[in-house]
């Protein structure tokens, strides 16, 4: 049985001022947080019957031992059990004195009551708060809202009767103390998987679908607006686990009707949102709220991350190899962990990653990269996803397009270029992934290659033996005692996961990364059109060639059936200014020796200039 809480007695100052140094409010503090030592946290912690216990009720010496560092101190908190109203039995107790976890790796922080389902942190709420927050949405408290006999006063029925009032959910109980003295309406999960259950058998299989907890399902009603506002980890495996779980409870709360949000900050701004807060005072956070974004975006938006830690920052308008190499010297990088080249090169890893703003240099640099690689014999391997991007790279590099190889010299070529369409044994390429070792693989928009071996048309009736072969190609390469070299301006994730799994071996890889962004002189004016039809952007561009203006419009086919394709839109634009000198630059025209764009991908800022309107297709 839990102790009633003597609300004029001051708690020990050390756990009260850990509180209240979380912004949280010093009566919320007095209603949630009781200090324990001795033998009364067991009486918290040890309610459940599923306990190991002797005849004679006292839970087993091996459970007491486990527990008897509670005995030192520490504090409890806990809530509202919202299935009952009644206070929680569940709770989470801090000892001053934590244990270890089985494999000794970690601290354990919190401990909550063993043998019994996980609950949540519905904090019971001072009178003061339950005004502010009904001020803040503009909802009266009624005489008969207000229940004295109720441990809350009536506060989470009365939230719960009012579906218009946001909830925001985070980890911890500090947190949510944080969020309720700022007027937020906020419960707090253990941990981040702690707002739903999977079922699983004695074994630990998984056999049923997940489902909310039902002290969550019981707050997600009447399509309420729902904000996430979990830790902003640094840790690459954190980071992950943190966005497994908002999209798992992001998705079970949506299906409950619910308009979920996330909200997101700026880690070195603070970790959690009690340190935000803390660091940075509320309207912080205020703005961050502001700021969430819908699921189905921040889904999105994570997808393309990169999470990785970034050994060198620069911020440039252009990189350049002096610029590169010569930081990585003045810094003393050291090699990273299973680090064992066949070359000594200046990148002290297997796989490095370049992410940069398009136009800013990362093509110079891998170009420095490639003459290196050559001039101590080593093989260097280009792979793209454009024909026309890849010989364009190759003719930068000094390599070989494979179609410009004759096989009877193959063997003595230090270096070609091939799309990932070719990466296979049956293609004119006639790849091995078994010649590559030690040698230096070139993958430039890495993020666009994956997703064309994964997806494009060209690789579907050689998609299994591309994929094996570009697998093996990995596992050689970064397996054994070659190198990659990946660069991307939207670097994420995702292509370091794949060629990492690929390679079927940890690595720590290298990133570079540029933060400069353009500013308003170098950026581009978007126009959206939302419509479904380009009639509109066809009028718009209409009065913007007859006001002078010389576009370059870039659509999606070429074949004159499409009614939008390059040839259409050629006819129709010669038609209307029969002057002006249009480029068609498409597969047809590309392939064409007699047309004007035949060749012009080679020399396309000398060719574009001298026309009035360009019309291109993916095949630039």
């Amino acid at each position: 049985m839990h102790y009633s809480m003597n609300l004029k007695a001051e708690p020990p100052i050390n756990y009260f001022r850990e509180w209240t140094n979380s912004c949280v409010d010093d009566q919320l503090i007095h209603l949630n947080v009781i200090p324990l030592e001795g033998q009364r946290p067991y009486e918290f912690l040890f309610y459940s019957d599923a306990i190991p216990r002797r005849n004679d009720g006292r839970v087993t010496s091996q459970i007491l031992k486990r527990y008897q560092h509670v005995e030192e101190g520490g504090w409890w908190c806990s809530g509202i059990d919202l299935l009952t109203g009644e206070e929680d039995l569940w709770g989470c107790f801090k000892p001053s004195q934590p244990r270890h976890s089985y494999d000794q790796k970690k601290l354990i922080k919190y401990e909550h009551p063993p043998k019994t389902p996980t609950s949540l942190f519905a904090l019971k709420i001072p009178l003061h708060l339950w005004h502010q927050i009904a001020s803040r949405y503009q909802i009266e408290i009624l005489p008969e809202d207000i229940d004295n006999n109720q441990p809350d006063f009536g506060f989470w029925q009365w939230f719960i009767a009012h579906p218009q009032i946001p909830l925001c959910i985070t980890e911890g109980a500090k947190k949510t103390g944080a969020l309720l003295t700022g007027g937020y309406v906020a419960i707090a999960l253990p941990g981040i998987f702690g707002g739903y259950r999977v079922i699983r058998d004695e074994y630990g299989n998984r056999i049923g679908k997940s489902h909310l907890i039902p002290q969550l399902e019981k707050l997600a009603n009447n399509h309420r607006e729902i904000y996430i506002a979990f830790d902003q980890d640094t840790k690459p495996k954190t980071i992950k686990n943190v966005n497994a779980a908002i999209r798992q409870t992001g998705y079970l709360l949506t299906r409950k009707g619910c308009n979920v949000k996330v909200i997101s900050w700026n880690p070195e701004l603070g970790k959690g949102v009690d340190d935000l807060i803390a660091n940075h005072g509320q309207s912080v956070f205020d703005e961050g709220y502001k700021n969430a974004l819908p699921l189905e975006l921040w889904k999105a938006k994570s997808f393309s991350k990169l999470t990785y830690p970034v050994n060198l920052r620069v911020n440039s308008r252009y990189l350049s190899e002096q610029h590169i190499l010569g930081s990585i010297s003045s810094n003393n990088l050291q090699k990273l962990d299973n680090f064992d080249l066949a070359y000594s090169t200046n990148f002290p890893a297997k796989l490095v990653g370049i992410k940069s703003a398009k136009g800013t240099g990362k093509t110079k640099l891998l170009e420095k990269i490639v003459s290196e690689a050559v001039a101590r014999n080593q093989k260097v391997l280009v792979i793209g996803h454009r024909v026309q991007l890849v010989q364009e790279l190759c003719q930068r590099f000094g390599l070989k397009y494979i179609t410009e190889v004759d096989k009877k010299s193959d063997n003595k070529l230090l270096g070609i270029g091939l799309c990932i369409d070719s990466l296979h044994p049956n293609s004119q390429a006639s790849f091995n992934p078994e010649t590559w070792s030690d040698g230096v693989v070139i993958i430039d928009e890495i993020e666009q290659v994956i997703w064309h071996g994964l997806n494009s048309n060209t690789c579907r009736q050689n998609r299994v033996e591309i994929l094996r072969s570009f697998k093996t190609l990995m596992q050689n390469v970064l397996g054994g005692v070659g190198q990659v070299f990946i660069a991307d301006a939207d670097l994420s994730d995702i292509s370091i996961d794949y060629l990492q799994a690929l390679a079927g071996v940890k690595l720590e890889p290298f990133i570079i990364q540029n933060d400069w962004l353009p500013g308003e002189k170098e950026a581009w004016q978007v126009f959206n059109y939302p419509e479904t039809t380009p009639k509109r952007l066809i009028a718009d561009l209409h009065k913007h060639i007859r006001e002078g203006g010389k576009p370059m419009v870039c659509l999606s086919a070429q074949k004159i059936t499409s009614k939008w394709g390059t040839r259409a839109l050629e006819a129709y634009l010669k038609k209307q200014f029969p002057d002006l000198k249009i480029l068609r630059i498409d597969s047809e025209s590309l392939a064409e020796p007699n047309h004007p764009a035949y060749g012009c991908i080679k020399s396309l800022n000398q060719v574009l200039p001298k026309y009035d309107i360009v019309l291109a297709s993916p095949s630039i």
